[in-house]
């Protein structure tokens, strides 16, 4: 069992089902919709349960004003292996070390701004959605 690969599908079936609650299809036509309803601004409001910072009202990336979950579960996170790591070798990122991990670490990305702005998810959506 490998729980950040499922917390990962886990979060992007979430964010899924949500759009769709709210009326919004992922599509490349509803891109400003999608980044709207995924700004921490609006999650933090709409579901206050799904996470610690929403609950708190404070971002968990201060330094980036524009703050957007959608990838949260970043498309940079290598999740194949129980410790984790990143893809692009941010130098943001970081172990943890923790004793009830199965590694006594994992790869803990929470300084690193990559992919949370909203511009950068904007990129990040065309490039997928656009695809023929």
């Amino acid at each position: 069992m490998n729980f950040l690969k499922d917390w990962e599908n886990y979060y992007r079936k979430s964010i899924l089902e949500e759009l769709k609650e709210a009326g919004v299809d992922f599509s490349s036509e509803n891109i400003s919709k999608i980044l709207e309803e995924i700004s921490f601004r609006v999650r933090s409001k709409k579901y206050s349960d799904k996470c610690p910072y929403y609950s708190q009202g404070v971002s968990c990336h201060p330094e980036v004003d524009d703050l957007n979950c959608f990838l949260c579960a970043c498309p940079n996170y290598e999740s194949s292996n129980l410790v984790g790591g990143c893809k692009i070798n941010s130098i943001q990122g970081k172990f943890t070390f923790h004793p009830n991990l199965p590694e006594g670490k994992v790869w803990d990305c929470s300084d690193c701004s990559v992919n949370h702005s909203s511009d950068e998810v904007r990129r990040y959506l065309e490039r997928i959605l656009n695809k023929t």
